[in-house]
């Protein structure tokens, strides 16, 4: 018999949504009369910035059990520290990397199954010390993972993306023999988390191009012939089910693919985020840990509102449960 699922969820900038978005959802979680609680969740945050945000969002309305149903892990500092909401600072951008680095150490020494993230800022990270653009690049950092990949995923979509936060200019030589492997391998592998049977079936992966209608045999570029195309055809060969590439404009409409590959930040957020915006989850791939994470920032122009939604989530934790019954289904096989 598997053992009691527990997710462990980062809190993010105290400066922005985050702590307002875990307590939302942890009352949803608690107290709906439609709530089957059938996982534990871990928060990772500080006890004294949550108690602010109960006060300070939502005027001590919370029911009196409520701060005694709540499991939290500290960072290993704890001192308070003064800060405004919807403003940049060190000690918020050092905050939400402390929470990040205690869920990981958690994670790998098998105290929760899964982490899910609320947003950082990444100036505010900047400012603390950090050298990283983001989240997917700290955890690599912090597991030792060196071939990941950030895929967004909605209802229809699962997009791997082989660049990440890199200025349009630089993204052609970004694009290398290594990273399409990689990205390929990562999404083929995942099909595990999401209910492939390889000895059955394997999950069929579309590759996009780089340039408008995939070059159009040289006339928009070589990139195509030169490089991608011919790495898909090797992957292919290792037994992966990957084709392409294929024009962007139009391979999302072809809804036989499980994943696709896009090369570039805006060809995999622009149809993610039509599709289903508020609702779209990002998953870390080639981890040796499961990390889910909604899709929206720190959100600063509405940070200490009340007026921030759960929605994104909802589906980062329910992708996170599906992750983990599909690796523990595997793992007993």
């Amino acid at each position: 018999m598997n053992k009691r699922i527990n997710i462990g969820l980062t809190i993010g900038d105290p400066a922005g949504i985050g702590y307002e978005v875990a307590l939302k959802f942890l009352e949803q979680l608690y107290y709906s009369d439609i709530s089957t609680i059938d996982y534990d969740i871990t928060l990772f945050c500080h006890r004294f910035i949550l108690d602010k945000a109960i006060n300070d969002i939502f005027d001590n309305k919370y029911p009196s059990d409520f701060n005694s149903k709540l499991k939290i892990v500290e960072p290993d500092n704890v001192d308070p520290f003064d800060f405004e909401y919807g403003e940049n600072s060190i000690e918020c951008g050092n905050a939400s990397m402390q929470y990040i680095k205690k869920a990981v150490e958690y994670a790998q020494n098998g105290l929760i199954d899964a982490i899910v993230t609320l947003p950082i800022n990444k100036y505010s990270i900047s400012l603390a010390g950090y050298d990283f653009v983001g989240h997917t690049e700290y955890l690599a950092h912090l597991t030792g993972c060196k071939d990941i990949s950030m895929m967004m995923m909605s209802n229809d979509f699962k997009i791997v993306l082989i660049t990440t936060h890199l200025p349009l200019k630089d993204v052609a030589k970004a694009v290398t023999k290594q990273k399409i492997v990689t990205a390929i391998q990562n999404a083929h592998n995942t099909g595990r988390f999401f209910g492939f049977d390889f000895d059955t079936n394997k999950p069929k992966i579309a590759v996009c191009s780089l340039n408008p209608h995939a070059g159009d045999s040289g006339a928009i570029g070589f990139e195509e012939i030169d490089l991608i195309n011919p790495t898909i055809d090797e992957t292919r060969e290792n037994g992966i089910n990957v084709h392409g590439s294929f024009p962007a404009d139009t391979i999302y409409t072809d809804k036989t693919y499980d994943f696709f590959i896009a090369m570039y930040h805006d060809q995999a957020l622009i149809p993610i985020k039509l599709n289903s915006f508020g609702e779209a989850v990002n998953v870390t791939l080639g981890l040796n840990i499961i990390r889910t994470s909604v899709d929206h920032g720190t959100a600063f122009n509405i940070a200490g509102k009340g007026v921030a939604s759960i929605s994104s989530l909802i589906k980062a934790v329910d992708i996170a449960k599906l992750m983990i019954m599909n690796k523990q289904v595997d793992k007993n096989k």
